[in-house]
């Protein structure tokens, strides 16, 4: 029987010696990790006389850290929270020296060094941005020698986001207006008008696209007095031609001259999204469909992306409405796609504008595709359209994002609750399977 019993606790040491304490697990899990790759370094005589204490320490903290995990007593929890920040202290003197290798490896070229210095997986390696950009540069001119997966994993994960920030919803257009150029173009969305009132002149701008937008006006002055009826940046309604300035001449002068540059983007600083509404999954009831990559996802949901949600769907799925709303942009006459940036500007979509001045945009669908038109109204669960396989993608998928503007110059996406048939979907995850009700 004693036995038994020691042999229980021996296997009980082994699995919680295995398992990370629960107990401030974020700031925890990164010291605990650590261990392996800081004794891959510890032949480095700076990163071993460092380290050793550390390595030394922080099997006694994570053991201390077990015992406030069982015992949920305040004085160790306490306790324990002292001893992970000095942990951390010396983890972050262990990076500053890893640092500073790195950097004397690029300054005397020895790749073979640099390689061994930035292979192995530290929390905050290279969080500098002067020092990341250095060492880019030095891996790029030496990068046929030997690739490092860090480094590899970074180019391919900045090439992604610069490819998402691409999607049409992301893109603002910068236009000008010169009171010293006869204003020929008509093509353009967003128009600045100058009236002459006699007294003074009066500036209007119009928005003429179908949706909200926010625009930011510089304005360039020469002998003018001026009075504004809006901040330099604002939110203009679809079809809406509003004031923006009045100038007056200055008493004395005699040449006068105005001119304006402006940014615009769709979407509205101003929306206020109503979190407790619950979404309509964008497909058939009674149908499920997989999450390929869900809200922060690792592929390409970061950046304006970092909200939006894949659905796995075979091409030609029919798609609906995930909320009410007006059909304010559309594009269907595309049959490309592929892994690559140069395939974005060939993703299908619909966009939709909600009534809070939100959008919700369905991408990636199939040519000829789109139901609806443009200044269509749509109910929660209208049919859209049918799911594709165009612009950058890497297989059949619906990308569903729901977006407001953060400037005139950015969008940014928004987390949103779906209503499933086993209750509410608040938080879509990767591998998951949803059932529309």
């Amino acid at each position: 029987m004693l036995k038994c019993f020691s042999l229980f606790f021996l296997l009980l040491s082994v699995s919680l010696a295995e398992k990370l304490p629960q107990t401030f697990e974020q700031l925890s899990s990164p010291l605990y990790t650590s261990v392996e790759p800081i004794e891959n370094l510890c032949d480095i005589q700076n990163i071993k006389d460092v380290s050793s204490e550390y390595l030394e320490t922080l099997g006694e903290v994570k053991q201390f850290g077990h015992l406030v995990d069982a015992s949920k007593d305040a004085k160790n929890t306490q306790e324990y929270l002292y001893k992970l920040r000095k942990l951390q202290k010396q983890y972050e003197f262990i990076l500053f020296n890893i640092h500073k290798n790195i950097s004397q490896s690029i300054d005397e070229d020895n790749y073979e060094y640099f390689c061994k210095l930035t292979q192995y997986k530290f929390d905050g390696l290279l969080k500098s941005s002067a020092l990341y950009s250095k060492s880019l540069i030095y891996y790029e001119k030496n990068k046929k020698k030997k690739e490092i997966d860090f480094f590899e994993n970074k180019i391919k994960y900045k090439k992604i986001e610069i490819a998402t920030t691409e999607e049409f919803f992301n893109v603002p257009t910068t236009d000008t207006f010169n009171s010293s150029v006869k204003q020929t173009n008509t093509s353009k969305k967003v128009k600045i008008q100058a009236i002459d009132k006699g007294k003074f002149i009066a500036i209007f701008v119009e928005n003429l696209n179908p949706y909200t937008i926010t625009l930011k006006l510089k304005d360039s002055l020469k002998n003018f007095n001026y009075e504004s009826f809006k901040k330099d940046e604002f939110v203009l309604k679809a079809g809406i031609k509003e004031e923006y300035m009045r100038l007056y001449k200055q008493k004395g002068k005699f040449t006068f001259s105005y001119s304006f540059s402006y940014t615009w983007i769709i979407g509205s600083v101003d929306a206020v999204h109503d979190d407790t509404y619950i979404y309509r999954l964008p497909f058939a009831k009674d149908t499920s469909h997989r999450v390929t990559q869900g809200y922060n996802g690792k592929y390409t949901h970061k950046g304006h992306s970092q909200y939006a949600i894949d659905f796995g769907m075979k091409i030609g799925t029919k798609v609906f409405a995930a909320r009410d709303g007006v059909v304010v942009k559309l594009k269907e006459d595309s049959n490309k796609g592929g892994i690559g940036r140069e395939f974005s500007k060939y993703g299908n979509y619909v966009t939709i504008e909600h009534e809070d001045t939100t959008f919700a945009t369905y991408y990636h669908l199939n040519k000829n595709g789109v139901i609806p038109k443009i200044g269509e109204v749509v109910k929660k669960g209208s049919f859209l359209g049918y799911s594709g396989n165009t612009g950058y993608s890497s297989g059949p998928h619906l990308h569903l994002a729901v977006f407001k503007a953060s400037s005139a110059t950015r969008t940014e996406t928004i987390p949103v609750k779906f209503a499933s048939a086993k209750g509410i979907v608040d938080t879509p995850a990767q591998g998951s399977v949803y059932t529309a009700k």
